[in-house]
């Protein structure tokens, strides 16, 4: 998104944005930045600019969350690409939208007010894994609405030893399988590392509507029978080297979802701008007194 003025606003995830599914091949081109938490309101204020910018001229498309349970003050910025090809024109349309909007002195200086509030930055590029993953959509439109009625995913971040790439796979459709024939509620969408990180590192994305949601999710052991549970646990500390889970929120303010994803629900993702605070009242004029008078 932002990557022609080296910013790539594009990012990590498993969260589809309104394009046709490819069977084959499609990818999450995911940019993560830490916010400094001084500057926090003028980080907002700089991606809401983006935003209008590109909704007002046909830019890039993204979905934007925070970590609420992790690194505080990182943000993700995810737009879905159907290619490598994709990404190039994609990140065409983004500039080209902050240049018509803001002209070309005023998308520099957007950009360096947006240097000026982060500190790291990271892209990624993931290819979802719809063979691993639970329950993903049927079509685009199925996925707008999955993806539209989410406010918060927990993602769980699974590095895997070198060479046991196929073993994951294998443990993670058993997964699948258990969690699809429990329940066609259950969205626990894959994806896995192309670029920007170790081709054996995988993201599973648990999608719900409500933190509620996380609590009447079935346990894993209930869903795959005890011994087949602690069979899985076995190989699975044969094969993975480590786990990082953290818990996001949507920030509809800082997106700019496609059009199906806003229908899905409009209230939330087209949030009402805070009503100006009222003006203080003007103090009454003081009548002068008699002997002020005189």
């Amino acid at each position: 998104m932002l990557r022609g003025l080296r910013w790539g606003i594009s990012l990590v995830f498993l969260l589809g944005v309104g394009i046709a599914i490819q069977a084959q091949e499609s990818y999450l081109d995911e940019y993560i930045v830490h916010v400094k938490p001084d500057r926090r309101a003028a980080f907002d204020a700089v991606i809401k600019k983006m935003a209008a910018a590109n909704r007002g001229d046909q830019g890039d498309k993204w979905l934007t969350l925070e970590s609420i349970y992790g690194e505080n003050n990182t943000i993700r910025f995810v737009s879905i690409r159907p290619s490598y090809a994709s990404i190039e024109p994609a990140n065409a349309a983004f500039n080209a939208a902050l240049q018509k909007a803001l002209g070309s002195a005023g998308a520099s200086k957007l950009m360096a007010d947006m240097s000026d509030t982060t500190t790291e930055a990271r892209g990624l590029l993931l290819r979802r894994r719809t063979d691993l993953s639970a329950n993903p959509p049927a079509n685009a439109a199925e996925e707008a609405k999955i993806v539209g009625s989410t406010r918060w995913v927990r993602l769980l971040r699974i590095s895997v030893r070198i060479g046991m790439a196929p073993r994951f796979e294998e443990l993670a459709k058993q997964v699948k399988a258990a969690e699809e024939k429990t329940s066609p509620n259950i969205h626990n969408w894959i994806s896995q590392s192309v670029a920007g990180d170790r081709a054996s590192v995988y993201y599973v994305a648990e999608l719900q509507p409500s933190l509620a949601g996380f609590d009447s999710s079935p346990a894993l052991p209930q869903m795959m029978g005890n011994d087949a549970y602690q069979a899985l646990l076995k190989s699975a500390a044969e094969v993975i080297q480590n786990e990082e889970i953290t818990l996001n929120q949507f920030l509809p303010a800082l997106s700019n979802p496609p059009a199906d994803t806003v229908n899905a629900a409009p209230d939330f993702w087209n949030p009402k701008p805070a009503a100006p605070k009222p003006a203080a009242a003007k103090p009454a004029a003081k009548v002068p007194t008699r002997s002020e008078e005189h």
